[in-house]
């Protein structure tokens, strides 16, 4: 597990490209996760950050690679055309807060030493159509595989949206919710089996899951406007999801218990419903394409 030196970060804010070959890096212990998303990878890992301070762990250091809507083809083009299209958000192993920085390239990110694990996601829209995978994913796994061979690859499964969601492609589906998640699985399962992807982050199944609870806010279903996550207990689900896929097997610590609390959204988390936040995290963890609704006693 590395992290990139003060120096290599300062070129890198500058945008000056460095390559693998000449970035220096410390064995230092640190567990070092990139994403390359969009806005549910920001929602999926938003407020990991304090959920680690909250937990004690300082050895983890996380960033992300942001366009909105970004699909797998697009992310193609951006790396074929060394284009700084991205925002790209970082916290230091240790600081556990974020900084933003503009005008990024994917290779860019790349070369910020080695990373451990790089997380990847279809847009949301055609998240359950496997034609719009082909051959982007293979492409996107190929060009980050011969730069971070080292790196595991893992897949961050997506929900469906809201029940009344009025998001331009949810006919993609009928406007059905089940039978928009129905075909995210089918997705996921077809890319494990396809491109040899063993870790998948279930964002997906711990918010189905939550919808068929007590704590459910119905129409807007942990979402802000019908498929982004809530500011509140819908982005902490998931990043609860995210701590127990990706980081409890290296602290050997869940985030079951943990005490962070959000007053922040439309649903904040409260005392009262964080265990069914925290509970649906872990047993998506456990079994990704399980759904079950979530009790607490």
């Amino acid at each position: 597990m590395k992290r990139i030196t003060t120096l290599l970060l300062t070129t890198l804010l500058v945008c000056t490209y460095i390559s693998p070959a000449t970035a220096q890096k410390n064995d230092d212990g640190v567990l070092r996760i990139l994403a390359i998303g969009n806005s549910f990878s920001d929602d999926g890992m938003e407020h990991l950050p304090a959920l680690l301070e909250s937990l004690g762990v300082k050895d983890v250091e996380l960033a992300r690679l942001y366009v909105g809507g970004c699909t797998l083809a697009r992310h193609m083009e951006f790396y074929n055309k060394q284009e700084a299209a991205y925002l790209f958000y970082h916290s230091k192993a240790g600081e556990n807060r974020w900084t933003q920085h503009n005008g990024v390239t994917m290779q860019q990110a790349l070369a910020m030493g080695e990373w451990d694990i790089i997380t990847m996601q279809q847009a949301s829209g055609v998240s359950g159509l496997y034609d719009s995978y082909v051959p982007h994913l293979e492409q996107l796994i190929e060009v980050v595989s011969k730069v971070q061979p080292q790196a595991e690859i893992v897949w961050h499964m997506t929900w469906a949206y809201s029940i009344e969601s009025q998001h331009p492609e949810f006919p993609n589906y009928d406007r059905n919710q089940q039978k928009m998640l129905d075909a995210i699985h089918q997705c996921v399962r077809n890319l494990k089996r396809d491109y040899k992807i063993k870790t998948i982050i279930p964002s997906g199944t711990a918010i189905q899951s939550l919808r068929l609870s007590e704590v459910n806010n119905p129409p807007m279903e942990f979402t802000r406007d019908g498929y982004h996550m809530d500011y509140g207990a819908g982005r902490y689900a998931a990043a609860c999801t995210w701590y127990e896929t990706l980081i409890k097997p290296y602290t050997r610590r869940s985030m079951m218990g943990n005490t962070l609390r959000l007053e922040m959204g439309n649903l904040h988390v409260t005392d009262q419903n964080a265990p069914y936040l925290q509970k649906a995290a872990k047993r998506a963890a456990k079994r990704p394409f399980k759904v079950r609704a979530v009790m607490v006693k």
